[in-house]
This record gives structure tokens, C-alpha cells and sequence, in this order.
């Protein structure tokens, strides 16, 4: 009776651990390095500049300060026609940019431009470069989403008549180029602290959605024009003396899109494709596989970073009726996944405030369009403190590294004494893991950090967790963290690795020396990757025989060329910390 009762028991404890999905953090296989968070500028700066300073002050220090962005998407505006035939059609939340350049000939006017038409985006840009000027790591990249009216064919900027047409005359290439490089090295010579890094002359170029009448900026490019356009820019900004401000390409609303575009460019003019520095994507649409096979293709095409430069909830139908704030978790989770896949450096949000709950990461919830620069009432969404749970903990220089698991990122410090890690749950249901993190010889400590909950002030706010147990902070025990994430939620465990690096804690776990004695060669093994290590061979008597140096990993493999048979001193050593000191025997 006894057996017959514990046999159900024992499997339902079989299931209860099944049902945990185990994490593997693997410190081992590194990918890409994060260059930064960021966010276009358009077009809510153009908004917000006409606003009082204090909420210029308020909107840029939540960026900066709250959200921790370092990447900002300059919008140089083509200027809509004032007697457009469609009537005034751009939409009034700051989608109407203004141009720098009055309307010129083939020709005529080059590097002539007016800084002062688009204050008010410049003032909301100085405001973040000042506010972001100590961690010194500001990127500005200049963007376009259409020529100038008076270039273009339907002397419209939103697009042609027919939405798939090219808008740009061919007479004006070269304009249009000196366009870009001019207002480019105008503002990079006025504002200096902008760190002015990258032109991007097209947006969704291919998408077939920019038509005359359209309520924002837009024009299509395929890749023989966007050739022509790359090749002259890259003539007028040599000319123009910012040949150091480099070239990108090409802002595709879909990844499938962008494997397309730049395969195609690529292909036919290898030239201009080569001379374009990154590769930028959207990814409103496109599957895990999709953003792999682009991440291949610019490593294996000149090893180009990729950069993930607008997204939003395009489409997105919530799964149960009016729960929109769903999305904001969906979007969370696209995140990780463009980190993981598509391996890319920045990623970037479209909007940083917005008159609705979704695209933008701060809601205006007073937006009246007759009054558009009254002072704002803001709300921080839900996508404010998803996004702030990476933001704030996966900063510049981190490393991410190898989890096994899709809704899981986790990245490593440059100086490897904290390792971050991010669970996902955009489901409706609890998940359970088990964080095998084994491959670090020692976690001196861990914090928790959670975003959860429909509704800011309602859920949790990037709320650090406190309480030990399986459903709060998590509970770690030899080397595996485990945890109960919540049904919506975005959770980030910070770990502190100090210990794993410090001397004492290497010689616990002893370097292993197979074989030993040796009589040709022999392997060390590291108890963890080691970085610039240093080894040291002496004689008995003191004398240095052998000194191999800037050993990068986990395992070293030393030859006996120059050790006569005989016992022998050496010396571990990272930087001028003395991992381990032992004896090696040659015969």
C-alpha cells in the first residue's frame, strides 16, 4: 500500500521538475557588444521643442537619465510643399518637418541650408547631448525620409502618386546628397558635443508605402538609386570636410525586406554596398530565422554590425479583447529576440512620447491637435519599464553571451564582474526556470529586478525584489538560480562575479595540467576564461625559461621548445593579480 501510494506522489514531483525549463548561461560563446539603446527623434522632438523649456528638460532627462539612451536618430526634414495639390495632409504630432533649404534649381545652392527652421528638434537634441555629455558615449545618426518637395516628382514629400515610384528626380542625386552632407557638417560644426557618427539617407525605401498625400515623410529607393545617392553622398561629404562621418543603409520596415535590399545592392554595385560602415533594419515584421539570416549575411559580407533602428506594434491585435497593454510585453519580447537573432549592436524605439498607449514609451494623455504645444500630461506606459529593465542594466561595452533558452538574453560586463540576465514572460501563464549557472566558479551576490502588471503604479515598475523566494527575488543554490516569472512580466537578475575573479576564488577550483609529467606538449585548463592572463616558466634557481602572454580563454596549450628535462617553477598571473603558482615536471 505504502508503494502504491508513493508512485503517484513521485511522479507528480517528476512533473513539477520537467516542468521547469532549465537556462543555460554560457559565458563561453560571446557575440556581439552593445553599442546602445536609442530612439528616432522624429517625430516627437519637433513636438516637444515648442513646448516650455521645463518639458524639454522633463522629456530629454527620461531618455537619458530614466531610460539610459545613448542613440538619438536626427531627422533632417525634406519640407513639405506649401501648395501641395493634397492640401495639408501631414499629420500635426510633430510629423511636420521642416527644411533647411529653400527650393533651388539642378544645381543651384549647394551647401546652403538654414539651421534656424528646425530649432525646435535642435533644441531637444542639444538638451540630451548636454544631459548625456559625462558618460561620454552619445551616437547621433543622421536620418531621411524623403527629398526635399521641389526634388521630387510628385512635389510631395510623403511619395509619388503611384505609392512603389521613385520620388526622386534623377537631376537631383546629386542635391539631394548635398542636402544630407551639408546640413550634416553644419550642425556637426555648431554642435560638436552631438557626437555626429552616421548619415542614413533612406527610410523603408523599398516598402511600396510612401504616396502622395500621405500623412508623414517618405519616398521609395531601390538599390541601383540608392547606389547613385550612396556614391554621391559619399563624394559631398568628402568634399564637404566630414569624410569621417560615415555611411548606413537602409532602414527596411521588414527584415526579410532588408536581406533583399542589401543582397541586391550587394550584388550590383559591390562598391557602394562596401562603403556603407552598418546595416540598419527595422523589425516591425519578421520571424527568428528571418533576423539570423540577415545577422549571417553581414557577417559573412564584410562582418558589418547590425543595427535594429525603429520598431513598434505595427498590426498587433491584442489576444484577448482591449487588453492593448499586452502589446507592451509582445514588444519586450521582440527585443530579446532581435538581440539574440538578429545580433543586433543598437536597438532602437520609434517614438519616445506619443498621443496613444502604444507606440510611444511616455503617453501624452492631454493631446488636443489645436493646441499641440500646450504643456504635456505624461504617463509612463508599460513599455517605459519593460524597456528600462534592459536599458538600465545591459549598458554600453557589455557582451552578450549564450543562453539556450529564446526568451532569455544575458550579457556580460567588460571588466566580467556582473553578468545581467532577462526573462521574458509575454504569456498569460506562470513560467518556471532553473538558471544553470554553473560556468561561473562563483556569484558573490544577485539583485532582481521586475516589471509586471497591466498599468504603471499598478504593477511594478522596474520594482527590485527583495524577498527571498522562488516567485520574488529567486533562490540561488549551488550555482542555479530559480524562479517563478510571473504571467506578463519582464524580470532582470543582475549578478555580481567579483569573487569569480579574485585569486582565492581561482585557486578553489585548481588549473589543470594534462598530462604532467610531459614530454612534448601539454594543456592547461582554466577553472574560468581567463583574459590578457600571463604565463610564466622558471628554473628551480629563479631563472625565466619560457613567458607566454595575452592567453584568452579557458585553455592553453604549451610546447616544451626550449625546457630541458628537469622540474620547473610557474606563475599564473591576469593583469597584476597572481592567479596560481605550482610546478611543472619535463622529461
Amino acid at each position: 500500500m505504502k508503494n502504491i501510494f508513493l508512485s503517484p506522489l513521485f511522479c507528480f514531483m517528476v512533473f513539477v521538475c520537467n516542468s521547469q525549463t532549465q537556462v543555460l548561461v554560457n559565458p563561453q560563446v560571446e557575440h556581439q557588444t552593445i553599442e546602445g539603446w536609442g530612439v528616432s527623434l522624429a517625430w516627437w522632438a519637433n513636438l516637444v521643442g515648442g513646448m516650455e523649456q521645463a518639458t524639454i528638460d522633463e522629456v530629454a532627462a527620461y531618455a537619458v537619465n530614466d531610460l539610459n539612451l545613448n542613440v538619438f536618430r536626427f531627422n533632417i526634414g525634406g519640407g513639405e510643399n506649401p501648395n501641395c495639390t493634397e492640401g495639408d495632409h501631414i499629420r500635426t504630432d510633430g510629423g511636420k518637418m521642416p527644411g533647411y533649404r529653400n527650393p533651388q534649381a539642378d544645381g543651384e545652392g549647394w551647401g546652403t541650408y538654414n539651421l534656424a527652421n528646425d530649432a525646435r528638434q535642435i533644441a531637444v537634441m542639444d538638451k540630451i547631448a548636454a544631459l548625456r555629455a559625462d558618460k561620454g558615449d552619445i551616437i547621433t545618426e543622421m536620418i531621411s525620409y524623403s527629398p526635399p518637395w521641389w526634388m521630387t516628382h510628385s512635389e510631395c514629400v510623403a511619395g509619388h502618386v503611384n505609392a512603389t515610384s521613385e520620388n526622386l528626380k534623377p537631376e537631383f542625386y546629386d542635391d539631394f546628397a548635398d542636402y544630407l552632407a551639408s546640413v550634416t557638417g553644419a550642425l556637426n560644426s555648431n554642435y560638436p558635443s552631438w557626437n555626429i557618427s552616421y548619415i542614413e539617407p533612406f527610410n523603408e525605401p523599398i516598402s511600396g508605402y510612401w504616396k502622395k498625400g500621405g500623412n508623414q515623410e517618405g519616398s521609395a529607393f531601390y538599390a541601383a538609386t540608392q547606389a547613385q545617392v550612396l556614391w554621391r553622398l559619399w563624394q559631398r561629404k568628402k568634399a564637404l570636410n566630414i569624410p569621417f562621418i560615415k555611411l548606413a543603409a537602409a532602414d527596411n520596415s521588414k527584415v526579410t525586406s532588408a536581406l533583399t535590399n542589401l543582397t541586391n545592392l550587394k550584388n550590383n554595385n559591390p562598391n557602394e554596398y562596401n562603403g556603407i560602415a552598418k546595416i540598419n533594419t527595422h523589425s516591425y515584421a519578421g520571424t527568428w530565422l528571418d533576423k539570423a539570416n540577415l545577422a549571417t549575411f553581414a557577417e559573412t559580407n564584410g562582418n558589418k554590425p547590425v543595427w535594429q533602428t525603429e520598431t513598434g506594434p505595427l498590426s498587433w491585435k491584442p489576444p484577448v479583447a482591449n487588453a492593448w497593454w499586452i502589446r507592451h510585453y509582445d514588444m519586450a519580447y521582440r527585443l530579446v529576440e532581435d538581440l539574440r537573432n538578429l545580433k543586433s549592436t543598437v536597438w532602437c524605439d520609434w517614438q519616445l512620447m506619443s498621443r496613444d498607449d502604444g507606440w510611444g514609451l511616455l503617453h501624452q494623455t492631454n493631446w488636443n491637435e489645436n493646441t499641440p504645444f500646450q504643456t504635456p500630461v505624461l504617463n509612463k506606459t508599460r513599455g517605459f519599464y519593460c524597456r528600462k529593465n534592459v536599458t538600465n542594466f545591459i549598458k554600453v561595452g557589455y557582451k552578450i553571451i549564450n543562453t539556450n533558452h529564446g526568451n532569455t538574453i544575458a550579457a556580460l560586463s567588460p571588466d566580467n564582474k556582473e553578468v545581467v540576465v532577462v526573462i521574458v514572460n509575454s504569456t498569460n501563464n506562470i513560467k518556471s526556470y532553473n538558471l544553470n549557472l554553473s560556468n561561473f566558479s562563483h556569484i558573490s551576490s544577485f539583485k532582481t529586478y521586475r516589471t509586471s502588471g497591466e498599468s504603471s503604479g499598478l504593477g511594478e515598475d522596474t520594482t527590485e525584489k527583495t524577498r527571498s523566494s522562488i516567485s520574488e527575488k529567486g533562490i540561488l543554490a549551488e550555482n542555479t538560480l530559480s524562479y517563478n516569472s510571473p504571467a506578463y512580466s519582464i524580470t532582470t537578475f543582475v549578478m555580481d562575479l567579483t569573487d569569480t575573479l579574485s585569486a582565492n576564488a581561482f585557486t578553489k577550483n585548481n588549473v589543470s595540467i594534462i598530462p604532467m609529467p610531459f614530454s612534448s606538449q601539454s594543456t592547461f585548463s582554466f577553472s574560468r576564461k581567463l583574459s590578457k592572463g600571463t604565463l610564466m616558466i622558471y628554473t628551480l634557481l629563479g631563472q625565466e625559461v619560457k613567458k607566454i602572454e595575452g592567453i584568452h580563454g579557458k585553455e592553453l596549450i604549451i610546447n616544451r621548445e626550449g625546457l630541458i628535462n628537469g622540474n620547473y617553477v610557474y606563475k599564473l598571473t591576469e593583469g597584476n593579480t597572481v592567479l596560481k603558482t605550482g610546478t611543472l615536471i619535463v622529461k
